[in-house]
């Protein structure tokens, strides 16, 4: 099951490119860039925060790096209150790779593409990338029509160290839109304590 974000996982128009150098709300400098648009809706980040977490999906739990773009500022800060960004546009990425030895399920620990994957579709390529776009309305609801689920593509990481994630994207949705750009993270242990909870507060 693909997640649509919410930032909880269940993350034909014209293009539009921002790129921004972003002060991160938990430790360090991050940067990301947004190319395209998804029924309409572009991205201009503000915050691009990561952690490795461990995500539920319909099918079980994952261990994955977790990598959160949005428009929304003191991202960190607000995932480690446990708050739902309001009126915020997100792009999720869950990134994994199965363990050759073992063929269990792992958060990266190095650099690779990842290809896009619907968990509990079949086996999984050996790195694998889950996707997905989401808005929130000023209640912290999502705003379906406006949300895509990410169906192919690739996600590349070329920088991994501490929870902190450098890459770039190339992603297809569900919607028919097509999205690419790139990113510099800032670590954010509160991104795997808000993922981990059932309940949300809205800020």
């Amino acid at each position: 099951m693909t997640p649509r974000p919410r930032m909880t996982p269940e993350p034909r128009t014209p293009r539009a490119c921002a790129a921004f150098l972003l002060a991160a709300a938990c430790g360090g400098g991050s940067s990301a860039t947004f190319a395209g648009a998804i029924h309409g809706q572009t991205l201009r980040p503000s915050d691009a925060v990561s952690s490795p977490a461990t995500v539920a999906f319909a099918s079980g739990t994952l261990p994955v790096a977790a990598i959160v773009l949005s428009d929304a500022g003191t991202l960190c800060t607000k995932l480690a209150a446990n708050l739902e960004p309001q009126s915020a546009r997100t792009l999720v990425l869950f990134l994994a790779d199965v363990n050759a030895s073992t063929g269990a399920i792992e958060a990266p620990t190095g650099t690779a593409t990842h290809l896009l994957f619907t968990v509990g579709s079949g086996a999984p390529p050996a790195h694998f990338a889950v996707a997905s776009f989401g808005v929130n309305d000023a209640s912290c609801k999502q705003i379906a029509a406006q949300s895509a689920a990410a169906v192919s593509g690739t996600v590349t990481l070329t920088g991994n160290a501490n929870g902190a994630y450098t890459g770039t994207y190339d992603l297809f949705f569900d919607s028919g839109d097509h999205v690419q750009g790139a990113f510099h993270t800032a670590a954010c242990q509160g991104l795997s304590t808000f993922l981990s909870a059932n309940t949300h507060g809205c800020g």
